[in-house]
Parts: structure tokens; sequence; C-alpha cells
């Protein structure tokens, strides 16, 4: 029996963590325990916190959530310590990342899903990121080398390896015939964000329907979400999948531009945060460009951005400009099966360990 502390503070992580766990499974029994989210929880996971709780992006947003968070963490430190084989921190490196240390420190299998981007901004962490984990397992096909300290020919000596993006399995059987007349809003799904984006994303999406006859929108919410009225002539969707059908989207930033370049859906991206959060990130971060994941990977725009200061008429505006193709560099995300590739790197590690 193998048993784990597994942590995932993000929706997108929790529907990760619990990928990874059905392809460990596939291997032999496995019980976990940990932060979880409703994927972890219809997977078994026994919660040790809830990710309801902590859940938060930005520095103000993270700052309403530090009681709960400090209990996750705490209770993390106090299993990794008990009777167990690993940890596995999927994404949110700044949660995991000291509790994968303290793993190490106790004895255990330290793991890490999800590299924190480096390349993004501040690079000269790599080294200290590499040195916490016995294992990094990076989605893009270039991170392997960032962590290991090696060039691109020797990618494999050092902690980090390669295993893909789980969002290329998720679309792969996905449909892809474009209706025009039909636009997908994708506000978020962590409270916050759909705090920020749901309403203005629906004033767009009506001024964008308007303009012409027959225009239809679909709402891509999670599944159980409280978010107040809807207008009945929107379409409801849970899943990314949902979404195949559509001829351009409005999206915040984040795993589903990446999710929509799968699909083909040409998108524009629209993005807000807290007003602390948003001047300190422009005080810290420095040489980012852009905040969409496919400007970011081919390092120019090729999604149009609206941060921070926008309006629905404006939106609603530039989405008729979109064009019938958006043309993206998704290589990096390499092909289907990252979990099962995931798994056999941490069922390898801890062969190895005895």
């Amino acid at each position: 029996m193998l048993r784990l502390v597994l942590s995932a503070n993000e929706p997108s992580g929790d529907l990760l963590a619990a990928e990874l766990l059905a392809a460990l499974r596939a291997g032999g029994p496995v019980e976990a325990v940990g932060l979880c989210g409703p994927a972890m929880r219809a997977a078994g996971v026994r919660p040790l916190a809830h990710l309801e709780d902590t859940v938060a992006m930005g520095v103000a947003e993270v700052l309403a959530r530090l009681p709960a968070l400090r209990r996750a963490r705490a209770a993390l430190r106090t299993a990794v310590e008990g009777p167990v084989d690993a940890f596995i921190g999927v994404d949110a490196p700044d949660l995991h990342l000291p509790i994968a240390a303290a793993a190490r420190r106790a004895g255990r299998l330290a793991a890490q899903v999800v590299a924190p981007q480096v390349w993004a901004w501040r690079p000269g962490r790599a080294p200290q990121i590499a040195a916490q984990v016995d294992l990094l397992l990076c989605l893009f096909d270039f991170e392997p080398a960032l962590f290991n300290g090696h060039g691109p020919t020797d990618p494999g000596a050092g902690p980090a390896r390669w295993i893909g993006h789980p969002a290329v399995d998720r679309l792969a059987g996905a449909q892809r015939q474009r209706d025009p007349a039909l636009l997908a809003l994708c506000p978020g799904s962590r409270p916050q964000e759909l705090r920020r984006h749901l309403r203005p994303f629906l004033e767009a999406g009506a001024r964008w329907a308007s303009a012409q006859p027959g225009r239809r929108l679909q709402l891509l919410l999670p599944a159980g979400a409280q978010v107040g009225p809807v207008p009945p002539e929107v379409e409801r969707v849970s899943a990314v999948q949902g979404l195949a059908s559509a001829g351009r989207a409005l999206t915040k930033s984040g795993t589903i531009t990446l999710e929509l370049g799968l699909l083909g859906v040409p998108m524009l991206v629209a993005h807000r945060v807290h007003p602390l959060t948003w001047a300190l990130g422009r005080l810290l971060v420095r040489g980012v460009r852009h905040i969409a994941l496919p400007n970011i990977l081919a390092g120019a725009e090729r999604v149009p951005e609206h941060i921070q200061r926008w309006s629905p008429a404006g939106l609603a505006t530039a989405l008729d400009q979109l064009p019938a193709a958006q043309p993206l560099e998704l290589r990096a995300l390499g092909g289907p099966g990252a979990a099962a590739r995931a798994a056999a790197a941490l069922r390898a590690a801890l062969a190895d360990r005895g």
C-alpha cells in the first residue's frame, strides 16, 4: 500500500491531483490524505483541509485567507512526519515547496507537480527550488533543463522531469467545429475571479450578442458554483470540453487559455486582480510583457490581452475584431499521457529509495 500526502490549492491542481491519483492506482493500491478540492475528495482523498477555504490568487487575496492557509500548512506538515511514503504538492509552490523540504527532512520522498514559472520571471530561483524536492514534474518540455542546470541535450541529470500538459489528454477527443455565432465566456473558477469577471463578462457578451441576430452565449462555470442569477438565454457548461463549438471566447488568464488554444478557439484575454496585488506586481515583476500563457510561450502577443483597466463595451468591440483563426505555438505541451508519465516517475523514484 502506497501512502501519500497529496495537496492542491487551485481548482486546476485539484483536477490534476485526482488524475494523478487514478494513474497511480493503476499500479497498485494507494491511500492519500491532504489539502483537497472536490475532484480529490471524489477520488477518495481524505481531507486534512479544504481547498475552498484556502484558495486565493494575489497578495491581497492571500492575506484574507491566511488563517485557513496556516491551519492547512500545519496539518500538512504534521502529516508528512507521520507514516507516509511521499509528499506530492501540485502547483501552488509558495505553499508546497516548504512542506516538501520538511518532508525530505523527515525522510519522505518530496515531489512537486507543476514547476514554478521561473522562465516567466525570477529565473534565479531555479537552483533553490530544485534543491527542495526529490522530483519536480514539469508540464512544458523546456523546463527540466532550467531546473537541472544542464543544457537541453542533458535535461535528466537532476530532479526535474517532463511529463507534458494534462490539458492535452482532457481535450484529445473534443470535436472542433466552429460556430461563429457562439461566444464562450470564461470568467474563472476562484471566488475572487468570479467576483471581478463574471458580471463584466456577461455584459460584454450581451453587447456582442445584441449586435447581430442569432448570436449566442456560453458560460463556463464550475459545477455547483454559487454566482447569483445568470440570464436564462446564456447556456451554462461546467467543463471546457463543452466549449469546443465556440467561434470565439472571452476569458481570464491561466490554464484555460491553453485549453482554448488546444480546442482552436480564438480568444480575447481580460483579467483583473485586487488593486494592491496589481500595484505590488508592477513593482516586483520585471521583464514580463504578457500574462496569457500562449503569449508567454511564444514570446509575442498571439492572443490580445486587456489587463486591469477595461470596460465591457471595449471588450465587446475587441471581440468583433478577433480573427477567425488564431494559430498558437503549443508544442511545449507534448502529447497525451501526462498523468501516466507522472505516476511512472513517482513510482520509479519510490522504488529507487527501496
